[in-house]
């Protein structure tokens, strides 16, 4: 993510003097505690800087965390994933760090029902969910509290040199690499519209909306998303966006498909006139979209089918993929087979991410990174979502393993990697623990499955080798990825949580098991896999089926000095060394330099 500025000076006297800015206003307005999440109008992962108002207030520029604002103390909640940054950067004498996933720490919900009764909680109904909002009300309710969702963000009135929204201007996604036209997707989801009784579909997330009109941006750091909302009825399709992002030229793309074009500010009012049956997503669609919904709108609270429609790619989406992936892997055998004959001359963590960049825009059909790297030597490798800083920025050597997550955009689609690799000689504990990661990822890799098996079936496959060592990791095994997309995408995933997802071919998903020694290391391996049908029901003797399994859609080798062969069998070495095989097969003519060839031959030899 992008870090925001949060200016010069002390920085503990600065979110002191915001938060003494904002319990003023709560003060003159009645207001126990306020509610400012990470999130934005459209649920973005990655949140423009416009919107970055949970940064601004507390200082931690995590992706993921929640604050709650009292006139007396402030909180803050995160993911077992953010624990060792959110200590860094939150100043406990003005924030306690609410650790949740620890089964200890309630959820905001249950919290507010252990507060004294008939306290007033507001909120800025943009930025809570229909889903957030129902179990926050009936919390409140337990102790005679009041949600209250104000007309404007508190923070936003005392953000004095807040940023604008984002002005860029928005692109088309050919056919040639959406594989299905706009109009076909309105069909289709019309149809679905039809077959639920519903007169009409709002949309605020925006990689539904890209994804179904084919369009794309540069609205939202490392995410192609165009800021705007959609209605869908039968008849008509309505996109709210700031009519000066559409070229003159793109105009007549639109009128073709039809789509209306209007102001983003105009929803509302489009909202208020609508009535009949109205589908909402309850997970993803915010409080204030509900709210301008007259009482002669029924509503239909279903996840949106564009959610599934997405994660299902199509033949030429899953073509792209492939292709991406090998213009990626180009890049990262290049930066790995760099960094290993340039790390004595002094390679820091940044400076390693941006030579991996240089590597990746080398190649000009990378439009951008699909995220910000995660570039993490030695202890800084155990933070999950490490971010380096200039502050932070340690240099690389052969004394402990160093982790690299990063990924690019590609009209083809979009990649997400980890390696973790070792420039000296790694002590045995070090290996051991590489073996048992790389053991749980072929583990899912290797697994062939019915239809209907979800990612939280086959979760403990990845853990297994782990959990028998007393192990574990503070993350989930896997997550959908995009199509020149977000590079986290639902609904699939692999993880311990329920989903009620089931894997379908065309999906794909991440497969990234890790271990993390806080203070000492991180260990993780990742790559995108694509799945497949492997058996149809005429292949079983039981006539059962389909089954399928993972496609390697990722080609960059393991690191070789970190396998620690005695704890394999011999299939996990025959799958390793048949997917070096593969990758060596793959790369070998389109690498650009013959050094590159020889470090590839090298990194893929059998073991």
């Amino acid at each position: 993510m992008r870090t925001l500025q949060l200016g010069e000076g002390n920085m503990t006297n600065l979110i002191a003097d915001r938060l003494a800015a904002l319990r003023r206003l709560m003060h003159e307005m009645g207001v126990d505690y306020y509610y400012v999440p990470s999130s934005d109008p459209h649920k973005n992962e990655y949140v423009p800087s416009c919107w970055q108002r949970r940064a601004w207030i507390s200082g931690f520029t995590g992706s993921a965390g929640d604050v709650v604002v009292g006139i007396d103390k402030a909180f803050l909640w995160t993911d077992p994933r953010y624990f060792l940054q959110a200590e860094q950067q939150l100043d406990d004498s003005l924030y306690h760090l609410m650790k949740m996933g620890q089964g200890e720490t309630p959820a905001i919900d249950q919290w507010l029902t252990q507060q004294r009764n008939g306290i007033v909680f507001a909120v800025d109904p943009r930025l809570i969910n229909l889903q957030q909002s129902e179990k926050i009300q009936r919390a409140l309710e337990k102790q005679n509290g009041k949600l209250l969702a104000l007309d404007e963000n508190l923070i936003d009135r005392v953000w004095k040199d807040q940023p604008p929204l984002p002005q860029s201007a928005i692109q088309l996604q050919p056919l040639q690499y959406a594989g299905l036209s706009a109009e076909d997707k309105l069909a289709a989801l019309r149809q679905t519209l039809q077959k639920e009784s519903a007169d009409a579909i709002v949309l605020n997330t925006l990689d539904a909306i890209a994804w179904l009109f084919n369009i794309r941006g540069n609205d939202v750091a490392y995410n192609p998303l165009v800021i705007s909302y959609a209605v869908i009825t039968q008849n008509e399709a309505s996109l709210f966006v700031d009519p000066h992002k559409i070229t003159e030229g793109d105009r007549s793309y639109f009128k073709k498909i039809p789509v209306h074009i209007e102001p983003y500010e105009g929803i509302g009012k489009l909202l208020e006139s609508l009535s009949g049956s109205v589908w909402l997503d309850p997970g993803a669609t915010n409080l204030w979209l509900r709210d301008q919904l007259k009482n002669t709108a029924s509503l239909i609270l279903k996840p949106s089918p564009i959610t599934l429609a997405k994660a299902l790619k199509n033949p030429v989406e899953q073509k792209g993929a492939r292709e991406a992936h090998i213009i990626d892997a180009i890049a990262m055998i290049q930066f790995l087979h760099w960094l290993e004959n340039h790390w004595q001359s002094g390679v820091s963590e940044i400076s390693a991410a941006e030579k991996l960049e240089f590597f990746r825009r080398g190649d000009s059909r990378c439009l951008d990174l699909s995220f910000p790297s995660i570039s993490g030597f030695g202890p800084h490798g155990a933070i999950v979502h490490y971010s380096a800083t200039t502050d932070t920025d340690a240099t690389i050597n052969d004394s402990a393993p160093y982790l690299i997550d990063s990924g690019g955009q590609y009209h083809y689609g979009t990649t997400d990697i980890t390696r973790t690799i070792h420039l000296g000689t790694p002590t045995e504990e070090e290996k051991r623990l590489y073996t048992l990661v790389l053991k749980g990822h072929l583990a899912i890799r290797q697994a062939v499955f019915p239809k209907g098996t979800c990612g939280e079936h086959l979760n403990a496959l990845a853990h297994q080798f782990l959990w028998r060592e007393a192990l574990d990791c503070g993350h989930g095994t896997g997550h959908g990825v995009g199509s020149y997309l977000c590079v986290h995408e639902g609904p699939q995933a692999i993880t311990s949580r329920y989903t009620g997802i089931p894997l379908q071919p065309g999906m794909i998903v991440s497969n990234e098991p890790g271990v993390y020694l806080t203070h000492k290391y991180g260990i993780r391996i990742e790559n995108l896999c694509l799945v497949t049908e492997k058996f149809t029901v005429d292949d079983s003797l039981t006539g059962d089926g389909p089954f399928y399994s993972f496609e390697d859609l990722t080609l960059v080798p393991y690191c070789r000095k970190l396998i620690n062969p005695n704890l394999l069998t011999s299939e996990e070495i025959q799958q390793i060394n048949d997917y070096h095989q593969r990758v060596d097969q793959t790369l070998r003519d389109l690498l650009p330099a013959n050094e590159l060839n020889d470090w590839l031959h090298e990194a893929t030899a059998p073991l």
